[in-house]
C-alpha cells in the first residue's frame, strides 16, 4: 500500500511539475488549441462593406481622418474603354488551352522567354506560336513581363499610358503633387475585376485627408504590382519604369511568391502536392474539452495525438523543421546570409530599391505580409475552398501552426530590416482581422478585404505623411532634381520555337566545357564513364544528376552557346546553365526521349554568371531518366539565332494600338 501510494504521489508530482513547466517555459496553455465554433462565421457569404464596418470602428483612427471615408469610392477611371472582340477572343483561346486568361495580353521579357521557353517547367507550354515581347533595359530576365499601356483588358484591368493599373498620369509630376508607388505582386495589383485596387483606395483617402486638413497637396497613385512576380522583378520595375515618373514614396507589400521555399526547411523532404486528396482525414480533438480547458499537459497530449495539426486541417505527414543554426528566430539579423524563405534575396532587392530611389529623394516604406492560417476557425467547404486548397497544396505538408510561425518570422525580418535602414514599417499583418470571409485564399482578399487592407495602410501612412508635409519635406519642388527618361514601351512579336541553331562563323571555346570535368550532383545519380557518357538521374522530378563545370573566358566575341550531342533514352531530361551564386537557372532546355543522337544548341544569357551545366530529371511521373552524351562544348557564333527556313523568329515592327498609332 505504501509503495503504491508513493508511486501515485510521484506520478502526481511529476505531472504537476510538467504542467508548471509547460505553462512557464513553453507556448502551451490550457485550451490553446481552440474548439471550432461553427457560429463564429457566416459560412457561405463574403463580407460586404456593412459587415466590415465593425472591424473599422474597432481600429484606432489617425488624427484628421474620418471612418466614414471607408465606404467612399474613388472617381470612375476615365481611361476605361470597351474590350475589343479580338482581345476577348484571345483571352478565351488562352483559357481553352488551360492557361491563365490575363496572360493573353502580357508583354513578355524577351530574355526571359529565350531562357525558359524550352525548359521542362516552362511557362510557355501550350502557348500560341506567337507572343508579344519587349527588350529589357536591364539586360536580364527581370521583370519577366509588363502590362500593355493604354489598355482595358478582357480580365477587367485598366492601364494608363505607362502600363500601370489606374488613372492616366502626366510624365512630369505636377506642382504640389505627391506620387506614391505601390510595389508588389498579385496582392498589390489585385484582382483585375475589382473596380479599384487597394493602392487606389489608399491614395483616394489621402486626398480626402489633405482636403480635410487643408494641406495644399494632391496625391497620385502608381500601382506597379503584377501577379506572379517576385522581389527580383521589382528593382528593375522601379529603376526603369517608375523613376521617370518621380515617385516620392514607394510602399512594398509582398511576401508570397518566395515563401514556398519554406519547404526546404522540412526534414525528411516532402514535396508539395498539386491537388487536394478528398480522402484526407481531418484533425479532430481526441482529449475531452474539459481537460484541455484546464490542463496545459492535456492540451499538449491532444496536439501530439493529432500530429500537432489544428482542428479542421487535414492530417499531415510527420516532419520536423530544421532551423538554420546561426539564425535567431525571435530576433533575426536581416543581413544574415543564412536566413530561410529566400529572405537574403529579398533583403538584397529591397536595398536595390532604396538605392534607386535615393538620388531622387524618394523613400521606401515596408509592409508586413499576411498569410491567413485558420487555426481553430472552421472553413466552409464552398466559400473557403481556395484558402483550404492553397494551404494544403502549395505549402504541403506544412501544418497551419508552422505556416503561421514562418509567416511571423518573415515579418520579424522585415520589421528588423526597416529598423536597421531607418525606414517606415507599415504593420498590415497584425492589424488585419482574422476573418476568412475577407479572404479569397490564404493571401488574396475579397474586394471588401482589399478595402480593409487599404484602410490599414492609409491609417499608418497618414501620420507619416502629415509629418513630412508639416516639416516641408513634401511636396518636393518641381525641377529640384533630374529624373531618367521614360521607358520605350515598344512591343514586338516573337515566335516560340525550340529548334533554333546558331549561324555564321561558329568557333569552339577551348576548355570552356568538357565531358571530363564533371561530378555527380546526387548520391542517387550514377555516371558511367564510357563513350557516350551515360547519366542516370534520381527518381524524384527536378532532382539534379550531374554537374559540368564551365570555364567562361572573359570578353568572348559573338553569342555564346552550349552544344551537346545527346539522346534521352528513358524518361525526360532537363539540361540548364546554373548561376550558382543565386541558385538560379540562366537557361534550361528539355530533352525528351528520342531514338537517335541529336545536336542540341542553346544560348547562354549573361555568360559572366554561368558557373555550371546541370543535368536533372524532368520526368513528370518521377521515374528515373537516362541520358547519353556523345560530346559537350561551348561555342560562339558570329550571328544571332536563326529560325527554320521560311520563318522569322522576331518581328521588330511596332504594333499599332486600337487607334492605329505606334504603341510607345
Amino acid at each position: 500500500m505504501k509503495a503504491g501510494l508513493l508511486v501515485l504521489a510521484s506520478i502526481l508530482a511529476g505531472l504537476l511539475l510538467c504542467e508548471a513547466g509547460l505553462r512557464i517555459f513553453t507556448r502551451f496553455r490550457p485550451g490553446s488549441m481552440p474548439e471550432p465554433n461553427p457560429a463564429a462565421i457566416t459560412p457561405d457569404k463574403p463580407l460586404d462593406l456593412e459587415g466590415a464596418l465593425p472591424y473599422i470602428n474597432r481600429m484606432p483612427a489617425a488624427p484628421g481622418t474620418d471612418r466614414r471615408w471607408f465606404t467612399e469610392n474613388p472617381p470612375p477611371l476615365p481611361n476605361r474603354k470597351p474590350v475589343s472582340a479580338e482581345d476577348e477572343a484571345r483571352s478565351q483561346d488562352y483559357q481553352r488551352r488551360g492557361l491563365f486568361g490575363p496572360q493573353s495580353f502580357y508583354v513578355w521579357n524577351r530574355s526571359f522567354v529565350e531562357a525558359t521557353s524550352c525548359s521542362p517547367t516552362s511557362w510557355f507550354r501550350n502557348y500560341p506560336e506567337k507572343i508579344l515581347v519587349f527588350d529589357p533595359p536591364s539586360g536580364n530576365n527581370h521583370p519577366i513581363y509588363r502590362f500593355p499601356p493604354n489598355a482595358t483588358t478582357a480580365s477587367g484591368l485598366v492601364t494608363n499610358q505607362f502600363g500601370l493599373r489606374g488613372p492616366p498620369l502626366t510624365l512630369a509630376r505636377p506642382p504640389n503633387t505627391v506620387r506614391i508607388a505601390f510595389l508588389g505582386a498579385s496582392t498589390t495589383v489585385n484582382n483585375h475585376n475589382y473596380p479599384f485596387s487597394y493602392p487606389e483606395h489608399v491614395v483616394f483617402w489621402l486626398n480626402r485627408f489633405a482636403e480635410t486638413n487643408r494641406f495644399d497637396v494632391r496625391f497620385e497613385v502608381l500601382n506597379a504590382g503584377r501577379e506572379g512576380i517576385n522581389s527580383e522583378d521589382i528593382p528593375p520595375i522601379v529603376r526603369y519604369e517608375l523613376l521617370p515618373l518621380d515617385p516620392d514614396l514607394a510602399v512594398y507589400y509582398e511576401g508570397s511568391n518566395q515563401f514556398p521555399a519554406a519547404n526546404r526547411l522540412i526534414s525528411p523532404s516532402i514535396p508539395p502536392r498539386s491537388n487536394i486528396d478528398p480522402r484526407d482525414p481531418i484533425v479532430a480533438h481526441i482529449v475531452p474539452k474539459l481537460l484541455r480547458a484546464h490542463l496545459a499537459s492535456a492540451n499538449l497530449l491532444d496536439q501530439a495525438l493529432n500530429g500537432f495539426g489544428s482542428a479542421g486541417e487535414p492530417r499531415k505527414p510527420l516532419y520536423r523543421i530544421v532551423w538554420p543554426k546561426s539564425v535567431d528566430e525571435r530576433n533575426p539579423n536581416p543581413d544574415s546570409p543564412t536566413l530561410p524563405l529566400q529572405l537574403p534575396v529579398i533583403v538584397r532587392d529591397l536595398d536595390a530599391i532604396r538605392a534607386s530611389l535615393a538620388p531622387l529623394g524618394g523613400k521606401l516604406a515596408l509592409c508586413s505580409f499576411e498569410w491567413f492560417t485558420p487555426q481553430g476557425i472552421p472553413l466552409s467547404p464552398t466559400r473557403h475552398q481556395y484558402i483550404y486548397q492553397q494551404l494544403n497544396t502549395v505549402l504541403w505538408p506544412l501544418r497551419y501552426a508552422d505556416i503561421r510561425r514562418l509567416a511571423d518570422f518573415q515579418n520579424r525580418v522585415l520589421r528588423q530590416y526597416a529598423a536597421s535602414r531607418k525606414i517606415p514599417f507599415v504593420d498590415v499583418a497584425s492589424s488585419l482581422p482574422q476573418d476568412p470571409n475577407l479572404f479569397v485564399d490564404a493571401i488574396h482578399m475579397t474586394d471588401t478585404g482589399e478595402r480593409v487592407k487599404a484602410w490599414i495602410v492609409f491609417q499608418q501612412l497618414a501620420p507619416l505623411i502629415r509629418r513630412e508635409i508639416e516639416s516641408g519635406q513634401l511636396p518636393r519642388p518641381a525641377g529640384s532634381h533630374s529624373v531618367p527618361p521614360p521607358p520605350a514601351l515598344v512591343a514586338s512579336e516573337m515566335r516560340l520555337q525550340c529548334d533554333q541553331k546558331p549561324s555564321g562563323t561558329i568557333a569552339r571555346v577551348e576548355d570552356g566545357l568538357s565531358l571530363y570535368r564533371r561530378s555527380p550532383a546526387s548520391s542517387d545519380a550514377s555516371i558511367e564513364a564510357e563513350r557516350p557518357l551515360k547519366i542516370t538521374t534520381p527518381a524524384q522530378r527536378y532532382a539534379y544528376a550531374a554537374s559540368f563545370k564551365i570555364n567562361m573566358p572573359p570578353a568572348l566575341r559573338g553569342r555564346v552557346f552550349v552544344h551537346l550531342r545527346a539522346r534521352t533514352v528513358k524518361g525526360q531530361i532537363g539540361v540548364g546553365v546554373l548561376d550558382q551564386s543565386r541558385n538560379y537557372f540562366l537557361i534550361e532546355r528539355s530533352v525528351p526521349a528520342a531514338a537517335e543522337m541529336t545536336d542540341i544548341y542553346f544560348p547562354v544569357p549573361s555568360p559572366d554568371r554561368a558557373d555550371s551545366l546541370i543535368v536533372r530529371n524532368a520526368d513528370p511521373a518521377g521515374s528515373r531518366s537516362e541520358l547519353l552524351i556523345d560530346s559537350l562544348e561551348l561555342v560562339t557564333a558570329s550571328e544571332s539565332l536563326q529560325p527554320a527556313a521560311g520563318s522569322a523568329a522576331h518581328s521588330n515592327r511596332r504594333l499599332p494600338d486600337r487607334a492605329g498609332n505606334a504603341r510607345d
